[in-house]
């Protein structure tokens, strides 16, 4: 008879061959090349810019600011769809989306920039300036590691559930003529190759030196590890990872 620790060790067993199998298939994967700019501006703040095309479509990731608190929460933190698989899985208030995208933007000044390397970005459609998504690199549970995270509205994933948000007839219009297929490859790509030039540029994570970017993503959400693994990301382990709840993850890796 099984045991639950031997239906445990299957499940996980399972998944590091089914993430691998599908790794193997990506090994000549060509990651879509990003054009960053970073500004020091008169304010003490820096200001980043990174353009990237992928499968027609052409993408624009912004220092997150003020004026985006509204689209975060409205297309991200207020849909459960959205937030069900990241994360605790919780739909912040937006108080608390608020207060997260205050941080965020203080990532990008200079005197606040101990934690971090300058990061937190909106993605747009650079053609029709319509709001995608969010796409974010931060301090990871090791030192010298940084954690990826990313979240897309869902009307631009690549098989969206029903949706329950209501849109704007322009945002419709907009979303059924272009297909975003692969928009978390491009910011897994986008932020690996974001990391790499921090670093390059002598940037730190709380005084240590970038050594790698880390993620985690459900066994079920497979767009999400799927991005990771095309970009080249690798898997380190199968398992819970506490404050992220029960369910269980890879953890995946780039050594930067």
């Amino acid at each position: 008879m099984s045991t639950p620790d031997d239906n445990l060790l299957c499940l996980i067993n399972d998944a590091k061959l089914k993430f691998n199998q599908y790794a193997e298939t990506q090994t000549n994967f060509q990651a879509p090349q990003a054009h960053i700019s970073i500004e020091s501006e008169t304010n003490d703040t820096t200001k980043v810019h990174i353009d990237v095309e992928y499968n027609g479509i052409q993408y624009h990731f912004e220092s997150v600011e003020e004026k985006d608190i509204n689209n975060i929460y409205q297309y991200l933190n207020s849909q459960h769809s959205v937030r069900a698989k990241y994360a605790s899985g919780n739909t912040p208030s937006l108080k608390d989306t608020t207060a997260r995208i205050h941080t965020l933007i203080n990532r990008f000044k200079d005197k606040n920039s101990r934690l971090y390397l300058y990061s937190g970005f909106t993605v747009c459609d650079s053609q029709t300036d319509m709001f995608l998504g969010c796409a974010n690199l931060g301090s990871g549970s090791e030192p010298g590691t940084s954690e990826m995270a990313f979240l897309n509205r869902q009307d631009c994933w690549s098989h969206p559930i029903d949706i329950t948000l209501t849109n704007t007839l322009a945002d419709m219009k907009t979303t059924n003529k272009k297909i975003y297929s692969g928009i978390g490859t491009v910011e897994v790509c986008t932020l690996l190759q974001y990391g790499a030039r921090l670093k390059q540029d002598g940037y730190t994570i709380d005084g240590h030196p970038l050594k790698s970017i880390v993620a985690t993503a459900r066994l079920d959400n497979e767009g999400s590890w799927k991005s990771c693994a095309k970009a080249g990301m690798t898997l380190y382990d199968v398992g819970v990872v506490d404050h992220y709840g029960s369910k269980i993850r890879y953890q995946l890796q780039k050594i930067m």
